[in-house]
């Protein structure tokens, strides 16, 4: 048998002596997480002034270009994933910039 194996086989039989014992506590947490909010074009605008950036300031915090910020701005696009959870959490002064 090699040393690999042997390893290996323990291993299997420590999980499964684990799994054997009577109090083994397991927890299992529960989030809720809130959806996406959706922001207008003059919502995102208002934010991003009212914690006094610029749009080039704002799109290096977010870490997308400048011209993204001015397409949430003038509503040709919408920030999604990341960037909408980003932008909830200063609306909802969450967190501190």
């Amino acid at each position: 048998m090699s040393e690999a194996f042997g390893i290996l086989a323990g291993a299997l039989n420590e999980a499964i002596a684990d799994t054997k014992v009577k109090n083994l506590k397991r927890t299992i947490r529960h989030i809720e997480i809130e959806p996406l909010s959706s922001f207008s074009s003059s919502e995102i605008k208002q934010i991003r002034q009212g914690i006094g950036f610029t749009q080039d300031l704002f799109a290096k915090y977010f870490g997308v270009s400048t011209k993204t910020v001015e397409a949430w701005e003038s509503g040709r696009n919408k920030p999604s994933g990341p960037s909408a959870r980003l932008l909830s959490l200063i609306a909802e002064r969450k967190i501190c910039i």
